[in-house]
């Protein structure tokens, strides 16, 4: 897989761009501002680590994840992604281009790897939630491969709402947070690429866990400040966008998050593919990016030794894409919020 497949240049530029155009309306007046502890390990001490677009990021003291303090509150943000023309490009537009192409690169290869990971321990979901389903297409996949399992989604798009429901799939028109109807309903609550936009990460998770039964499972995606390409690139990260990417925990931060919620045998793993892809890219793309000079000689390798490297970071942690499994216990917390002082 590579990253222009999923990310093609022209339409995400677009999307860039009206994001850009947006900040200076959504997000001029500060005073709206919050500050938060680490959404990770929620420490207060942290330093500060770039300033991009306005949004200021800064780096956990103690867990070393980085996030956006202070930011929008939670009603700016709601505000924001309602009223957004760039978010609305990207369920109207990009996704729709990309959709299959993100089928046979992402969601195929997802449900493979799921498949593996339930096999290796012996759990057989009946009931599969997915939030922020979008179009339904990792459910449609999963149905495929396991035709015995329900699976149901909550999606707070009207319009990708109703594509759900249209292929047969039972959707909640719902956050996670305000789907307290299917408390308790699911034996696997599934969430990919949502934790890094959430204003309250712990609030997210604790949402995502009502939705579960008891020793059920949840597995999340998200984007991690470990992975290599966010570390090489840094500020000039298309990754680090705000005010859409608030959050990129560390591996610490995934570990200490789960546990301080109360979930058993917490399993995080970086199974991502395009971190040296996308470093290439932004090479090429903008040749004022400066790099290390040892990384400058790695991109100039080419087929197997790129791919070596790229199974290396997987294998110690080191992708950009964190992949969370964990399981609910009787002892997970029901509420709680890391906003600093």
């Amino acid at each position: 897989m590579k990253e222009r497949e999923i990310r093609p240049l022209d339409l995400f530029a677009r999307y860039q761009k009206l994001s850009l155009e947006e900040i200076r309306v959504f997000f001029s007046e500060k005073s709206c501002f919050v500050q938060i502890n680490c959404p990770g390990c929620a420490s207060a001490k942290n330093r500060p680590a770039f300033e991009k677009f306005g949004f200021r990021y800064v780096e956990c003291n103690q867990c070393g994840s980085l996030f956006t303090s202070p930011r929008p509150s939670q009603q700016v943000l709601d505000a924001y992604y309602s009223n957004s023309a760039s978010a609305n490009y990207w369920a109207e537009v990009f996704f729709p281009a990309v959709m299959e192409s993100r089928r046979e690169k992402i969601f195929l290869p997802r449900v493979r790897q799921i498949q593996s990971l339930l096999e290796e321990k012996s759990i057989d979901p009946k009931v599969v939630m997915d939030v922020g389903a979008g179009y339904g297409i990792f459910l449609e996949e999963y149905k495929k491969q396991f035709p015995s399992a329900h699976v149901c989604a909550v999606e707070p798009g009207q319009k990708m709402a109703r594509v759900c429901q249209g292929k047969g799939i039972e959707t909640l028109l719902s956050t996670a947070e305000a789907a307290n109807s299917w408390a308790g309903k699911a034996n696997l609550v599934s969430c990919f690429e949502v934790v890094e936009h959430v204003f309250a990460p712990e609030e997210f998770v604790l949402a995502l866990s009502r939705l579960l039964k008891t020793g059920g499972h949840l597995l999340i995606s998200g984007l991690g400040v470990e992975g290599f390409d966010i570390q090489v690139l840094w500020d000039k990260s298309k990754s680090i966008y705000p005010p859409y990417h608030l959050n990129f925990l560390s591996v610490q931060g995934f570990e200490m998050l789960f546990n301080r919620l109360g979930f058993k045998d917490v399993q995080v793993e970086t199974p991502g593919h395009l971190d040296v892809d996308i470093v290439a890219n932004a090479l090429e793309e903008d040749p004022s990016i400066s790099i290390d000079r040892f990384f400058q000689l790695l991109l100039h390798r080419k087929g197997v030794e790129l791919a070596n490297f790229q199974e290396f970071l997987i294998e110690n942690r080191l992708s950009s894409h964190c992949r969370i499994f964990a399981e609910k216990t009787e002892d997970n917390m029901t509420g709680g919020c890391a906003v600093g002082e």
